[in-house]
């Protein structure tokens, strides 16, 4: 790693950063998403204000100064490393280094350009220029022309030639056509130490240099330094506004230049630091300071800064860059790659006044806020600022667990020792001696008669009369001794949240509501009723109950809901219903609910909110109550890193469709070129890929097909590739779709065709030849069984004949004695005549006596001669 320290010092005004290719530098957005939904999300909060992220080498940075960002029109954003060139889609970083890319000759990138026709210029400390086009490399060196092999900045005029500024060669300026053509001090460049170049609309090229910034115009250069006007001499970067101004940072400030007037800003009109490093123009005009005491915004003649103190990863501001979903991209030296936005939280912290531990927070009549800490301090919020309230040592080494400001204004603290009324700034205790049961104090509540009620953790239920607590436990009817929450409906009765479940009291009576009567879970941690009466009741592990109609529906994270925990219930007045948990801040909507506990929707959809939505931590803490909403409907929450608040009526959307890419394709293991024919018995198939929203890339959901093999789309959710053990042969076609984290989808899928050769088993001739082979086969068959057929034929014929060539010898004149009436055989011999029919034929007697001989022989049976 390079010494960073050093190296800037012994080049004075050296500025890493990304160069705009024109003075008009905001239209290049437009190329890559809609201006309308970028100015939708102009900040109007302070910058410290905008939700933070922070990428390091832990995070798979190579290294941590980032020197340089851009965004091609793909997406993708792309940063300038001291250890290399780093594509990044939100999730994954890829380094492209002489390691693995030979046309690097240095991994110091300090420029980054993409030019109109989509190439990506890299602009590289001791390597020369290198650019990036239809996924290939090319270098380009001295010996092709470039001046210097350290090349500070970049722009593209509006004939598409890229001005190369380089340290110590003076400027270049590389032809559409190609073709290098260099200007040095001999043609009045102020300096040959050249910083940074921008070109405007009109095609008029700024260079900063060493020794002032100097203007090209009309084939001749015009310097201007201090003497001019200018902040100082030694130029670090430049950038230009869409209304014509100039801005022209140095190591003494900031200059602004128009129509030859100038304007100075340092540190005397708000700016953290004189040493300017980076600038940049974001959509609106505002612009962007990088300096080495941290970052400025200015907008509308004010500076507001961020620095160290409000997370920002590092001081020495190097790159600033604002993507097409109007988030801004900071590179830092040493520190990092930061990402800040304008988002629907905003998050009070500990330098605005709290401790970080935000565990109860109430209104007041007058709109202002109260927040009660781990530490045993109450602040007073008015307008997002903090002042705390003195309470003596009263609550020194206590928990407030609740708090509760009553219709005279006083206001009732809730510890974990004791309970506490502050009137006037006169303290009053209520602890055992007074009738307190137990404690912590849980839950404070005033009903509409200006009765305040006090549930505690084991003592049951208190309301305060006479200076006194009076108290109702199991005893009396009530569900559980450890109460943790309490509203009031419209007829006056009660609703108490117990650790054994829900009781309903009114008129002296409780009545009980537990799993026997359909809760999801006993331990009751939360209530909200609705205008129309409808009960919500939180659950500890049963997630969310509704009691309408003196009916019970539940909805847990089997059934989609965020959490089975819920701190805190609000109605925001909009329809939809504002949760706090654990694991962050979450709405539903109340038709939906509605809609999933008719049998009309699948599930519950619940929109989560997290760190990327602008809150410190997304932890939130169950104190009474653990949220609140104010007059003007904004909804704040208590959190581990102070109060969160989110405006339900003004939530930042991301409309930008996100595109989505086919990084690779993976076959049992080697990835494939496009439209490569894969080999027969290829098995294992893997498309991964990607899309480019850095919103909240943890949150997008991906759906994919394979079209002849899936019958319908695949929910492959937050993953980000798709796997295949089998497909048959053949051509196939992959299509991949997105949704970024507001449920905006990718206008167009992404696809690539992929051809598996088959084996010649598989082919159309081998099945060909194969029903040929069938064929000829049954053909075969049916010749070999008409012979058999005819061969058996033919026996047969040759058995009938004999058999009837026998026959007719019978059917002759028989030789037979009149006498014995034997018969003579052809030998000559005389026979019997059954013995002759026997020999001769294949004739059998069958043996009987005839009615006249059984009359004859037999004359005592002669009636049998008459039966037939």
């Amino acid at each position: 790693m390079y010494s960073t320290g050093r190296r800037l010092a012994l080049l004075p005004g050296r500025r890493a950063s990304i160069a705009g290719s024109c003075l008009w530098s905001c239209l290049g957005l437009m190329l890559l998403g809609s201006a309308t939904d970028l100015v939708a999300q102009t900040p109007t909060r302070p910058i410290g204000q905008f939700s933070h992220q922070n990428w390091q080498t832990a995070n798979g940075l190579p290294q941590n100064s980032v020197q340089a960002v851009a965004q091609t029109r793909d997406g993708y954003l792309w940063l300038g490393t001291q250890e290399g060139l780093v594509r990044f889609d939100g999730v994954r970083f890829t380094v492209f280094a002489s390691r693995n890319t030979p046309q690097f000759r240095s991994n110091d990138v300090d420029a980054l350009l993409e030019a109109r026709d989509g190439t990506l210029w890299i602009g590289t400390f001791g390597g020369g220029l290198v650019s990036l086009r239809a996924g290939q490399f090319r270098h380009y060196g001295t010996t092709d022309g470039l001046p210097s092999d350290s090349v500070m900045d970049l722009a593209e005029n509006v004939d598409g030639a890229i001005w190369i500024a380089t340290d110590g060669g003076g400027v270049s300026r590389l032809a559409a056509r190609g073709g290098f053509r260099s200007y040095t001090t001999a043609d009045g460049l102020g300096s040959r130490a050249t910083t940074s170049v921008v070109a405007d609309a009109h095609g008029v090229v700024w260079v900063g240099t060493a020794a002032g910034v100097s203007r090209f115009e009309n084939g001749k250069f015009t310097t201007f330094t201090s003497r001019n006007g200018l902040a100082g001499d030694s130029v670090t970067s430049l950038a230009g506004d869409r209304n014509g101004n100039v801005w022209i940072g140095t190591t003494q400030g900031l200059t602004r230049w128009h129509d030859g007037g100038v304007t100075t800003y340092t540190v005397r009109q708000g700016l953290p630091n004189d040493s300017i490093l980076s600038l940049h123009v974001d959509d609106a005009a505002r612009v962007f300071v990088g300096t080495r005491g941290g970052l400025a915004r200015l907008e509308k003649g004010a500076f507001s800064t961020l620095t160290t103190r409000d997370g920002l990863a590092g001081n020495n501001v190097t790159a600033v860059m604002q993507d097409r979903e109007g988030s801004y991209w900071i590179g830092t030296d040493g520190g990092g790659l930061d990402r800040w936005r304008d988002s629907s939280f905003e998050t009070y912290g500990p330098h605005q006044g709290p401790s970080d531990y935000v565990y109860a927070v109430t209104g007041s009549r007058n709109g202002e806020l109260w927040a009660g800490t781990d530490n045993g301090r109450v602040y007073r919020v008015e307008g997002g600022r903090f002042s705390l309230l003195d309470t003596g040592n009263h609550l020194a080494g206590t928990v407030v667990r609740s708090l509760l400001e009553d219709r005279r204004g006083d206001l009732w603290i809730g510890t974990d020792r004791q309970l506490y009324r502050y009137s006037h700034g006169v303290s009053e205790e209520f602890g055992p001696s007074r009738g307190l049961p137990a404690f912590p104090v849980r839950v404070l509540f005033e009903d509409r008669d200006g009765r305040i009620w006090v549930g505690t953790s084991g003592g049951g239920l208190s309301h305060v009369e006479g200076g006194r607590l009076v108290t109702y436990t199991r005893r009396d009817g009530l569900a559980g001794d450890r109460v943790r929450a309490i509203v009031q409906d419209g007829d006056g009765a009660l609703w108490i949240g117990t650790y054994s479940g829900l009781s309903h009291f009114k008129d002296g009576v409780f009545h009980q509501y537990t799993t026997a009567e359909g809760l999801s879970n006993n331990f009751v941690r939360s209530l909200s009723l609705d205008r129309d009466g409808t009960l919500w009741i939180g659950t500890y592990g049963g997630g969310l109950n509704r009691l309408k109609n003196g009916r019970i529906t539940a909805y847990g994270t089997r059934d989609g809901f965020f959490s089975d925990t819920p701190f805190q219930i609000i109605d925001d007045d909009l329809g939809r219903l504002w949760l706090s948990c654990n694991t962050g801040v979450f709405r539903v909507s109340k038709q939906e609910l509605e809609e999933y506990s008719a049998g009309r929707a699948p599930s519950v959809v619940s929109t989560p909110y997290t760190e990327a939505d602008g809150m410190k931590t997304r932890e939130c803490n169950g104190g009474s109550p653990g949220g609140w909403r104010t007059s003007d409907g904004r909804i704040w929450f208590a959190t581990l890193k102070g109060l969160a608040v989110v405006d339900p009526g003004n939530l930042r959307r991301n409309a930008q469709p996100p595109p989505v890419l086919i990084e690779e394709v993976i076959v049992d293991g080697r990835r494939i070129a496009p439209g490569e024919n894969l080999p027969a018995g290829s098995r294992r198939f893997e498309f991964h890929f990607t899309a480019l929203s850095f919103v909240a890339p943890a949150r997008m959901r991906f759906i994919y097909r394979l079209e002849g093999f899936d019958e319908k789309w695949v929910d492959a959710g937050s993953q980000r590739s798709a796997l295949y053990t089998s497909i048959p042969p053949g051509s196939h076609h992959f299509l991949v779709k997105a949704a970024n984290e507001d449920g905006v989808w990718s206008q167009t899928a992404a696809s690539v065709d992929v051809y598996l050769r088959p084996y010649f088993y598989q082919t159309r001739l081998f099945y060909g030849l194969g029903v040929l082979a069938l064929v000829a086969a049954g053909a075969g068959v049916l010749q070999w069984r008409t012979r058999q057929l005819r061969k058996r034929q033919r026996m047969l014929q040759t058995k009938i004949d004999e058999a009837v060539a026998q026959l007719k010898t019978l059917r002759g004149l028989l030789p037979i004695c009149a006498s014995c009436k034997r018969i003579r055989d052809d030998t000559g011999c005389w026979s019997q005549i059954e013995q002759y029919v026997s020999d001769h034929s294949e004739a059998a007697f069958s043996h009987g006596i005839c009615p006249e001989c059984i009359r004859k022989l037999y004359p005592e049976h002669a009636d049998l001669a008459d039966t037939p």
